[in-house]
């Protein structure tokens, strides 16, 4: 009995946990200047509500603000991020189901382009998951805002 107890603890454990994270996949390395200077468009094609997106913007702005990513010079790079997908749980959802529940999830595909040439200095795909009980969809969606401008900065 008390290893059928275990073995359901650690089944449980394993459902309502799961992959958490952001990944970044790099189509197109780019490699910061102490000269750049950045604005950033967003383009929504998957219905990011508007407490989401505003999340993500004031959490951009800081970010980018913090790392010095915008100087108060004329910006010389643009940034497109485009939401290509977004799912946030409802908050009882996630803590009663878990992983049952779905999983949250925000993809991004982010390009920096050079604004005297049009052209193309950088490019990658971002994508955030929570499938767990834990975390928050702020967490999630801010994170996914840090990675971004961290990649940026630092290029990892």
């Amino acid at each position: 009995m008390k290893s059928l107890k275990i073995a359901l603890l650690s089944t449980l454990a394993i459902i309502m946990s799961g992959c958490v994270g952001t990944n970044l996949n790099v189509v197109q390395g780019f490699a910061y200047q102490a000269s750049d200077s950045f604005s950033y468009e967003i383009i929504d094609q998957a219905s990011v509500t508007d407490k989401g997106m505003s999340i993500f913007k004031n959490q951009l702005n800081t970010k980018f603000q913090a790392l010095g990513l915008v100087n108060g010079t004329e910006p010389n790079k643009v940034v497109e991020i485009t939401f290509t997908n977004y799912y946030m749980r409802h908050g009882a959802a996630r803590a009663l189901a878990g992983v049952m529940a779905g999983a949250d999830n925000i993809t991004t595909t982010v390009i920096i382009r050079d604004l005297q040439t049009d052209s193309v200095v950088g490019q990658m795909e971002v994508v955030s998951k929570n499938p767990t009980a834990t975390g928050s969809a702020r967490g999630l969606i801010e994170g996914h805002a840090d990675k971004i401008a961290m990649y940026i900065k630092q290029g990892k």
